[in-house]
This record gives C-alpha cells, sequence and structure tokens, in this order.
C-alpha cells in the first residue's frame, strides 16, 4: 500500500465538513490544495480558468423519489405508448377527415368541375373514421366455453357523446356488445340505448374520447342515379368501402316478401355492394353525409339489389330513441282498400288514391268528418299513389300533428284537416 502524505493543517483537530461530491470539468487544473508552490520570479503560467465545482448532494428521500418514479414508469410505459399510438393515428384521421371534408365543401359550390371517381377517395376520408365494427357477444352453443362473438355488424358514429345507430337485427340476440373503432381502439363498455323492430333499427352508446360522428344527409333530395358509397364490416372486412348509385326511390317492403312488422317500413334501393356484416353501415352520398343505413339484400348474397332505410327515417328514429327509448307511430282509425283507384274512363288507368274500408268511432278520422267510401288523393299536399304509400305517411307522421286531407266523396272534392293520434304500442321480440 502506497503513503499518502498528510498535509500539516490537517492535524489540527477541526470540525468534520460535510460530505460533497466535487465534480470537476476535464482539462481544469489540480485543486488548489494540491498544488506545489511556483517560484517567486517565475512568470505565472496562462491556464484555463478553474469554473465552480457542480455540487451534488446525495439526499435519502430524493433516491427514494427516484426509486418510485421509475417503477410508475414502468408500470404506465405500455398504457401511455398505447394511447400515443392511438393519438397518432387517430390525429392523422381527424387531419384528413377535416382536409377532405373542406375539400368537398369547395366541390359542392361548383358541381360542374366535380368528377364522381375523383371525389370518392375524399368522401372516404371525411366518414371512414365515423364506421365502426360491431360483435355481438353471447353463449356459445351448448353452453360450453363462456361468452364468444355470436355474430357481427356494422354501425356509424352520430353523435359526439358516442351514439351509433345500427340495425336491430345486428344487436337483437344479445345484450353485450363489442365495438371496434376504424384508430384501433375497441370498448366492451356498450349500452344499448333503445331499438324499433318495426324499422329495424337500434342505437347503443360507447364511452369514448375524441370520437368522430359523421354528418347526417337529406334523403328526400336524393336523385335516381345519384352516386353512393357503402362502408361497413362484410364477412368481418372492416373498412370495406363500395361504390354504386341510387337504383330506386320510395320502395316499399310489399315489393319484396318481408315479415308482416315490416310492411310500413320504406326503403333506397342501390347496387353498391352489400354483403353480410354490411348491415347497420351507412350509405354515403358524394358530399360525405349519410343518407341511408344499409339493412337488407335480395337474396342470400349480393346481387346488384341492395335496401338502405333513408336517412330522414332513420334521423327521426334516431332522435326518439335517445329522448324517449321508443318510437311512436301515427294513426287516425281507418282501414284501407288495397284495390287500385282510377278514374272513369282513364284509358292510362293511372292510380288518384286510396278508399277508405272502414272508420273506427270517436279517432281521429271519424272526429275529422272521413266515412266508409271516401277515396283520398292527398296527405298533407302529397298525392297519394296507393294504400302502401298513404300507411307509411300516417305511420310516420308525430303524434299530435295536424294534416290537410283532400278526398273525393260521391265525385265531389273536399278538404278536410284530421289530427294523428298515437298508434297503440306493438310488442315485438
Amino acid at each position: 500500500m502506497s503513503h499518502i502524505p498528510q498535509d500539516p493543517d490537517s492535524m489540527n483537530c477541526q470540525p468534520t465538513p460535510s460530505r460533497e461530491l466535487v465534480y470537476e470539468y476535464l482539462g481544469t487544473v489540480e485543486p488548489v490544495a494540491n498544488r506545489t508552490a511556483e517560484p517567486a520570479n517565475t512568470p505565472p503560467v496562462e491556464l484555463h480558468p478553474t469554473p465552480a465545482p457542480i455540487v451534488v448532494r446525495t439526499r435519502p428521500l430524493s433516491i427514494l423519489l427516484f426509486v418510485l418514479c421509475f417503477l410508475l414508469a414502468l408500470y404506465l410505459i405500455p398504457d401511455i405508448a398505447a394511447k400515443i399510438s392511438f393519438s397518432i393515428t387517430r390525429g392523422s384521421e381527424r387531419a384528413k377527415a377535416e382536409v377532405a371534408a373542406e375539400f368537398l365543401a369547395t366541390m359542392a359550390d361548383h358541381p360542374a368541375v366535380a368528377d364522381h371517381k375523383q371525389l370518392v377517395p375524399w368522401v372516404v376520408k371525411k366518414t371512414a373514421p365515423s364506421v365502426v365494427s360491431i360483435q355481438v357477444i353471447g353463449r356459445q352453443e351448448g353452453g360450453f366455453g363462456g361468452n364468444v362473438p355470436v355474430g357481427q355488424g356494422s354501425g356509424v358514429i352520430v353523435d359526439q357523446d358516442g351514439y351509433i345507430v345500427t340495425n336491430h337485427h345486428v344487436i337483437r340476440d344479445s345484450h353485450t356488445y363489442r365495438v371496434f373503432l376504424s384508430d384501433g381502439r375497441q370498448t366492451d363498455n356498450v349500452r344499448l340505448v333503445g331499438f324499433d323492430p318495426a324499422t329495424d333499427l337500434a342505437v347503443l352508446k360507447i364511452k369514448l374520447p375524441e370520437l368522430m360522428p359523421v354528418t347526417w344527409g337529406d334523403s328526400n333530395s336524393l336523385e335516381v342515379g345519384e352516386s353512393v358509397l357503402a362502408i361497413g364490416s362484410p364477412y368481418s372486412f372492416a373498412n370495406t368501402v363500395t361504390c354504386g348509385i341510387i337504383s330506386a326511390k320510395e320502395r316499399y317492403a310489399q315489393d319484396f316478401e318481408t315479415p308482416i312488422h315490416l310492411q310500413p317500413q320504406e326503403y333506397l334501393q342501390t347496387d353498391a355492394a352489400v354483403n353480410p356484416g354490411n348491415s347497420g353501415g351507412p350509405l354515403i352520398n358524394m358530399q360525405g353525409e349519410v343518407i341511408g343505413i344499409n339493412t337488407m339484400i335480395l337474396g342470400e348474397t349480393y346481387r346488384g339489389i341492395c335496401f338502405a332505410i333513408p336517412s330522414t327515417l332513420a334521423r327521426r328514429v334516431y332522435d326518439e330513441i335517445r329522448v324517449k327509448g321508443r318510437v311512436t307511430y301515427g294513426w287516425i282509425g281507418i282501414t284501407m282498400s288495397d284495390r287500385r283507384e282510377t278514374e272513369p274512363g282513364d284509358e292510362g288507368n293511372r292510380s288518384i288514391g286510396v278508399r277508405i274500408r272502414s272508420v273506427v268511432p270517436d279517432l281521429p278520422a271519424d272526429k275529422a268528418g272521413m266515412a266508409a267510401g271516401d277515396i283520398i288523393t292527398k296527405w298533407n299536399d302529397v298525392d297519394i299513389r296507393d294504400y302502401v304509400q298513404l300507411n307509411h305517411a300516417i305511420l310516420f307522421t308525430p303524434p299530435g300533428t295536424k294534416v290537410k286531407v283532400a278526398c273525393l266523396r260521391d265525385g265531389e272534392s273536399m278538404e278536410l284537416e284530421v289530427t294523428v293520434d298515437q298508434r297503440p304500442v306493438r310488442r315485438f321480440r
């Protein structure tokens, strides 16, 4: 062991100073206390100035806090990383959606220069973040294996608070659901707000931040031949986009075989490819607005004939379910003939209205002065073609509404005012 000489001053009995760790910069001279005295005649040597030392005091409390912060970071890092990843994806989607919305708004002001094929990617950017996949969770057949996915469909976020519109037939077999968002998030915290089997619509609600709701459009303003997109999860392929046109408007359940309780329903017909799993997803116009909720196809697989619930009806049902938890329907207390009523001698055999078969006493039609044999030609200034159209018009007129009704009685025109009443509640599965 080498001998370390002692400084004479250190032999004096002085209190021991507090211990400090002293760090000096590289390239500085040795501490003054250990420097050898220089001759008096020797000129001073220019050296780098010695900076003030950095003093770090080691305290047990600081070390403990550091250790605790380090352990907390290890625990939170996976969750933080996932949130950062989702935030980046969500931020990118939101930015694209906002840019696309501005572009489509500009194109709407210049329809002559808008090419629908070029608009499609912009419409997708605007609307796809609002479309979700819905997994229905139930018991496995035989009762083994616990809760497993038993069904799948699509939906669309229509409100920033987390309300989702989908089909009733998508969610009817369970009360437990899992929702997948386009930004990679998923949640099992899904509440069934309400449903309406008559229109095949249901409303769910999720609790997640920073949702991107879609914009409602006006299905009444659609033109046959107008381009549309369908977005959904056919056969579990999420975020699938198909393109087509509006093939027809005002299709009713009587135009094809459907369960009797769906008879008042009205549909848009489209050739945009819709397959199992698309149910509940949106039908979208070239402004990036929802103009329908995809619900049915003709046949087991796609044949080019698909049906969507018009947005004007879907939005009304959604609003009622959200506010009241159920949907109310109108009625006036009549039965109608399904026979085609025409003008005498009209070679074109054009329909002029719907004949009333019977009137229920003390209900709105009776109070308004209607009678069996009257032919209703207009409902609220809209020409009536057949009983399907009239039945739909009455059902979806809000109870309490006063409606002008034009009738023919023994060949004479007359106008009556009827106050629509609420139809008794029907119980569905």
